[in-house]
């Protein structure tokens, strides 16, 4: 008799291997290698099993797979936090591409990880084939214990990725150029303020170099006060606005070390009763959905989130299969984006 599967938990019905071989009349051992390696099946059993396969449903578990082929079909990628529309675009991209080369995404935060924690245990290492790193602040304690492990590792946003490393990066150098000399465009330089987060992060200190490069190129003394550090917040941005008070931001121009920074700024100029871009003009970082909702709509420099993500996980499934090329770049650019909030239509 034909077993047609049991009652899970949830009610519905479960179809096993078990069942699937039974209804092909094989054994168990031969519906693995159908699946697994029809190559080493005969064409005519291998089509009775895919038949059975159909007609019952059967999803082969991938977990249960990987036993047999080593192989799990799921790739790790760990940020340093998930929160916000930064990390869910860039979670958006990776998850579409390793839909479409046919793997699974587990994702993990370190914001989430205890301190006595093991990134080890927290990344569930043995479940992935390989992992897409995001490494934003010079702490290298997770990318020390992700490259003791012998499984494939890409690096996004690492200042440090070396030349025997799969990276993808982001270049910060030309939409923060663009967003500064935009700016000057309707703002005395000495006016012009660039808040960014915290000061030990790859690209906020990239930004904040290129800001004071640029006005130094034309002539200005960068002020200490024009480049602030502080959280990629929106508490922050309005905690220095309204330090700032309405002459410090009146005819002033801030460019934002992301959009939520941005977003604070502007709603604390407008609570003070200046208008923008009117009184001040304001440009965000990474041009997040948050941008365009706003009104008005924010002008930002525009980071690839969801390329980010696509490309770590090409470069990754690429390393998988073939672990012996040569380790590859890729640098995405950065580019301005002008909206209302900058004197844009």
């Amino acid at each position: 008799m034909i077993r047609r599967g049991r009652s899970t938990a949830n009610g519905r019905s479960s179809v096993s291997i078990e069942d699937v071989a039974a209804d092909a009349g094989v054994s168990i051992a031969t519906v693995s290698r159908v699946i697994n390696n029809p190559s080493l099946v005969a064409a005519e059993t291998t089509e009775r099993v895919q038949n059975a396969i159909r007609r019952l449903g059967y999803v082969p578990n991938p977990f249960a797979q990987g036993l047999i082929t080593r192989a799990s079909r799921v790739l790790g990628i760990a940020l340093p936090d998930i929160h916000g529309e930064f990390y869910s675009e860039l979670l958006r991209g990776a998850d579409a591409e390793a839909r479409r080369l046919d793997y699974h995404l587990l994702v993990s935060s370190e914001h989430l990880r205890n301190a006595s924690e093991s990134p080890r245990r927290n990344l569930a290492f043995g479940l992935v084939d390989g992992l897409a790193l995001m490494i934003t602040e010079p702490n290298e304690t997770l990318a020390r214990e992700a490259s003791s492990l012998s499984i494939p590792i890409v690096l996004m946003d690492d200042a440090s990725c070396g030349p025997t490393t799969d990276c993808v990066l982001v270049d910060n150098t030309p939409g923060t150029a663009e967003a500064v000399t935009h700016l000057l465009d309707a703002v005395a330089g000495r006016r012009l303020y660039f808040i960014g987060g915290p000061k030990e992060n790859f690209d906020t200190r990239r930004r904040a170099e290129v800001f004071r490069s640029r006005l130094a190129s034309t002539g200005i003394a960068v002020r200490d006060e024009q480049v602030r550090f502080g959280e990629y917040s929106v508490e922050w941005g309005r905690e220095w606005a309204r330090t700032r008070g309405r002459e410090g931001l009146t005819g002033c121009g801030v460019l934002a070390g992301n959009d939520e920074i941005a977003l604070g700024v502007l709603q604390a100029v407008m609570d003070l009763g200046l208008s923008v871009p009117g009184d001040t003009r304001i440009v965000g970082f990474d041009d997040t959905r948050l941008a365009s909702l706003v009104r008005p709509t924010l002008s930002t420099v525009r980071v690839p989130l969801a390329e980010v993500g696509a490309a770590a996980i090409r470069l990754l499934v690429s390393r998988i299969e073939d672990g012996k090329r040569p380790a590859e770049k890729i640098v995405l650019p950065s580019s301005l984006v002008v909206r209302q909030s900058s004197g844009g239509a």
